[in-house]
C-alpha cells in the first residue's frame, strides 16, 4: 500500500546492547567481539571454461575476544583454579546477547570456544590494557533463545 506506514523499526544493534557470559559471568571489562564461520568452497572444474558446480568442504568457526586486563585476570585465574596452566588451556560455552530497549532480542552461543593466544601489551600513553584473545570454536548457534 502506498503511503501506508508500518512498524518497521530501521534501528541497528549497539555496542550498548550487547552482553557477553562466560563460564556463568558475564563479561563487564568486554571491549569488542567477533565471531564467525567459515565454509570451504571450491570451485570443481572439468572440461570447458565454466566451473560444473560448487564442491564444500568443512565448516570452521572462530573469532576475537577483546577484553579488559581484569578479564583476562580472572579468566586466568579460573583456569588455575581448575587444575590448568593458563586461559589458553580452557575451553567454555559463550553466549553473546544482543538486548536492544525496543526491537528484537538475539542471542548466540559459541559452543566449545577455545583461546588459542594471550597476549600481553601496553604502551606509552594507554591509560587501561586491553587484550585481543583470538578462539577457536566447534559451532556458532545463532539465536538459539
Amino acid at each position: 500500500m502506498a503511503g501506508s506506514r508500518g512498524s518497521f523499526n530501521s534501528k541497528e544493534y549497539a555496542w550498548i546492547d550487547v552482553k557477553a557470559v562466560i563460564m556463568g559471568k558475564e563479561v563487564t571489562g568486554m571491549r569488542g567481539v567477533e565471531y564467525k564461520l567459515k565454509r570451504q568452497k571450491e570451485a570443481l572444474f572439468a572440461t570447458g571454461k565454466r566451473a560444473r558446480g560448487i564442491q564444500m568442504g568443512k565448516k570452521e568457526y572462530d573469532g576475537t575476544l577483546t577484553i579488559l586486563q581484569s578479564e583476562l585476570i580472572a579468566l586466568n585465574a579460573a583456569a588455575i583454579a581448575k587444575g590448568y596452566d593458563d586461559v589458553t588451556d580452557l575451553e567454555f560455552d559463550a553466549i553473546v546477547s544482543y538486548l536492544p530497549e525496543s526491537g528484537v532480542i538475539q542471542t548466540d552461543k559459541i559452543v566449545n570456544m577455545s583461546i588459542t593466544e594471550a597476549p600481553y601489551n601496553i604502551k606509552e600513553g594507554d591509560l587501561q590494557q586491553e587484550h585481543a584473545l583470538p578462539f577457536i570454536a566447534c559451532d556458532i548457534e545463532p539465536n538459539v533463545i
